[in-house]
C-alpha cells in the first residue's frame, strides 16, 4: 500500500546530523503561509518487477496557519494501470490540526481503493515529557506509544526551515504524521544551497524571486533496522513553507509533481 507523502514537510543518522531541535538557534517563530496548492503528478519512472505499466495523479493541499495552531487538509488521487491492463484508483484523504506549541495533534485519515475504503484512522497524538501517546477514536480503543522526541509534520516543516536558515545541510527527526499505526517514521532530510526562483511557471508567479532550498527527505520504518528508505520526497521548499517541483519515489515507481494552481491567503495577526 502506498503511504501518502505529506507536503507539510514533512526520514539513520550520519555525521553532522541534527535532532529536530538541538543545535538550532533560538529565533523568531516560523510562520507558515496559509495557502492552497494543486500538484499534477506525472510518471517519472517505473521500476522493474512491480507489475505497473503507468501511473498519474493529483494532490490538493490546503494549509491554514492560525494563531492557536495549524490546520492541514490534503487529498491525493492516483490512477495506476497494472501490467494486465487493470486500473486501480487510490483516493487518500487526511485532515490534521496541530496546536501552536507542537504538543498535540488531532488527525483523521482514510484511504479508498476503487471506491472501497481500505483504511480509516482518527485520533489524537500527544507529546509528554517521557513519551508520546497516540489514542485512536477509530479503530476504537487502540493506542500506540512513541518516543518522547517525536514531532508532528508542522513542527517538522518549521524545524527544516530553521535548519536551512542556519545553513545546516542535514536534519534527522522522528515524525508521526497521522497515518494510523504506520504513521511513525525516522526521517533524514538533506538540505541544498539556498537559491532564488527564476522559472516562469504562471502558477508560481507569487513566488518568483523568492528564496528556496532544494530538499530531499528519506522516510524509514522506525520499527525496523533499514538501510534503504520506504520512500523519498524531493521538492523546492520556500521560506514560507510552500513546496514546488515535487519528486516522489516509491518502491515500484516515481512521480514528478508540478504546481498548477496556487492561492496564498492573508495571514492571521497574532500577538
Amino acid at each position: 500500500m502506498l503511504k501518502f507523502v505529506r507536503l507539510i514537510v514533512t526520514p539513520a543518522a550520519l555525521l553532522m546530523t541534527l535532532t529536530a531541535c538541538a543545535g538550532l538557534p533560538e529565533a523568531a517563530p516560523v510562520q507558515l503561509a496559509s495557502h492552497q496548492a494543486v500538484y499534477d503528478l506525472k510518471q517519472d519512472d517505473i521500476h522493474d518487477g512491480g507489475g505497473i505499466e503507468s501511473v498519474r495523479g493529483r494532490i490538493v493541499l490546503k494549509v491554514e496557519q492560525h494563531c492557536d495552531g495549524l490546520i492541514v487538509n490534503q487529498r491525493m488521487v492516483l490512477e495506476i494501470v497494472n501490467s494486465e491492463g487493470g486500473t486501480v484508483i487510490s483516493d487518500y484523504l487526511q485532515s490534521t490540526y496541530e496546536d501552536a506549541d507542537g504538543k498535540s495533534m488531532r488527525f483523521d485519515m482514510s484511504n479508498s481503493i476503487n471506491g472501497r475504503m481500505v483504511e480509516k484512522y482518527r485520533g489524537v497524538a500527544k507529546r509528554e515529557k517521557a513519551k508520546a501517546i497516540v489514542t485512536f477514536a477509530e479503530p476504537d480503543g487502540e493506542s500506540m506509544e512513541m518516543p518522547a522526541d517525536v514531532i508532528f509534520p508542522g513542527s517538522h516543516t518549521k524545524a527544516l526551515i530553521r535548519a536551512a536558515e542556519a545553513h545546516k545541510h542535514l536534519l534527522s527527526a522522528k515524525v508521526f504524521d497521522g497515518n494510523g499505526t504506520d504513521g511513525l517514521s525516522d526521517t533524514l532530510a538533506v538540505i541544498g544551497k539556498e537559491k532564488k526562483l527564476e522559472e516562469d511557471n504562471p502558477a508560481l508567479s507569487k513566488l518568483k524571486g523568492m528564496d528556496y532550498w532544494p530538499l530531499q527527505i528519506s522516510f524509514f520504518d522506525l520499527s525496523q533496522q533499514q538501510t534503504e528508505p520506504d520512500y523519498e520526497v524531493g521538492m523546492k521548499m520556500f521560506k514560507n513553507g510552500i513546496a514546488s517541483d515535487l519528486y516522489l519515489k516509491y518502491q515500484d515507481f516515481s512521480l514528478k509533481g508540478k504546481v498548477t494552481s496556487l492561492k496564498i491567503y492573508k495571514a492571521d495577526k497574532c500577538s
